[in-house]
């Protein structure tokens, strides 16, 4: 029952906080163009790009170590130099967009004259690191309550900037742009008085940490940029090859596919606390509780989409504007990839928590080639739809390999092989 309220709270909250997108598309698509929406989404997919690159992700390694470092003052320590990773990358980023803006702003297909955006998206890329670091160390300290208040909060005042600058000031796209900074960059700030008030931050700043936290991270990197090439890269590809206009409709149809990623993204705010706890414990019992899980998360998730394909008609039909009816089109086949990425999801904890990252930076490389080939001749042939089905094959491929290695692992570990 404790862990069915814990899961229900997570729901509940990452559909409102990950899909703020998804609840505010439907009145977005009447205020804003299907080109508009196509810059906003490449906008987003810049700013997906820039946060490992800018955080070298390395904040995983304080979920791994909280388990390990019983020491408070240590544990400490280990936050506190993490926090100093990002400072570096993010000044490096700002000056590359403030000399190169227009040779970006041209490549993103994002009017000239907003190149300033480019450079925002850094600062919007740093301070998400450390709302996503807050809400982390809620979740990794069994605290619902305090990520539900945190991140409802954000919404709250996400949406009403949104509608105020759309609606009340008809700032269109941009209007979007600057509630998600405005509302980021607070609870960044936040962030760190709440880091304070625990005694996490600041402590003692140390090279070991800054150095582990560079190693755990730095094959993840490629790992990361692998889940966006296959998740956003898409939409670059549309607007290249197809038009800026389908990739808006096509974000349109994305966003209503990504229930299932927001349903995927809820259990695992449980699960990895969930198996941690069990792997560092390990047993027959431990393994047999991380297999019924596993499971019982696999079939829910498949109900889940197959629920979704059947009420898109009808979401489309009473709440998006008529100029996006096309992305109907869309939805089943970025569902099902997102099916696939939950499966991963679930089997890539035992990765991390056994520190194999240099495997799924090597499998992250070959999937970045993989896609890169699989969305310019799928959507060469079938437009945009193709787009979608890149996405769905190597996502399946992904998780196909990983549930393997896990199982690998696991197998290993009852033999007492690391």
């Amino acid at each position: 029952m404790k862990h069915l309220k814990q899961i229900s709270i997570y729901t509940f909250v990452s559909f409102l906080g990950a899909g703020i997108n998804f609840f505010l598309m439907p009145y977005l698509s009447h205020f804003i163009s299907p080109a508009e929406y196509g810059v906003l989404s490449l906008l987003n997919s810049f700013v997906t790009i820039l946060i490992p690159l800018i955080g070298l992700v390395a904040s995983g390694l304080i979920l791994v170590e909280y388990y390990r470092i019983t020491d408070k003052k240590e544990f400490s320590s280990l936050f506190s130099s993490i926090q100093i990773i990002p400072l570096a990358p993010s000044v490096f980023f700002l000056l590359i967009t403030l000399i190169f803006p227009h040779s970006l702003s041209n490549f993103l297909e994002i009017p000239p004259e907003k190149s300033y955006w480019i450079s925002i998206s850094v600062i919007l890329g740093t301070a998400t690191i450390y709302f996503e670091t807050l809400t982390t160390y809620t979740i990794v300290e069994k605290k619902p309550f305090q990520y539900a208040f945190f991140s409802i909060a954000k919404l709250t005042i996400e949406i009403a900037l949104t509608i105020w600058f759309v609606s009340g000031l008809r700032m269109g796209w941009e209007g979007r742009m600057w509630s998600w900074v405005i509302s980021t960059g607070l609870f960044g700030i936040i962030a760190f008085y709440y880091f304070n008030r625990q005694g996490i931050f600041p402590a003692t700043i140390s090279w070991k940490y800054i150095l582990a936290g560079i190693s755990f991270g730095s094959p993840l990197i490629i790992h990361t940029i692998g889940k966006f090439v296959i998740n956003q890269s898409n939409r670059i590809f549309i607007a290249k090859m197809v038009s800026i206009e389908e990739a808006g409709i096509y974000n349109i149809g994305a966003q209503v596919g990504m229930v299932i990623l927001l349903f995927a993204g809820s259990i695992g705010n449980f699960y990895q606390p969930f198996l941690y706890e069990r792997l560092a414990n390990f047993s027959p019992y431990n393994k047999a509780q991380i297999a019924k899980f596993n499971y019982t998360a696999i079939i829910g998730l498949f109900l889940c989409l197959i629920l979704l394909t059947l009420a898109t008609p009808l979401f489309f039909n009473w709440f998006v504007s008529k100029k996006y009816a096309k992305a109907t089109i869309y939805v089943f086949w970025v569902g099902l990839g997102y099916f696939f990425w939950a499966i991963y999801l679930l089997y890539s904890g035992v990765i991390f928590y056994y520190k194999k990252t240099n495997f799924l930076g090597l499998l992250a490389l070959a999937n970045i080639l993989l896609t890169i080939v699989l969305n310019y001749f799928l959507i060469k042939y079938f437009g945009a739809l193709g787009a979608a089905y890149a996405s769905c094959v190597a996502y399946f491929i992904v998780a196909l390999i990983i549930a393997l290695k896990a199982k690998s692992l696991i197998r290993l570990n009852q033999l007492g092989i690391r």
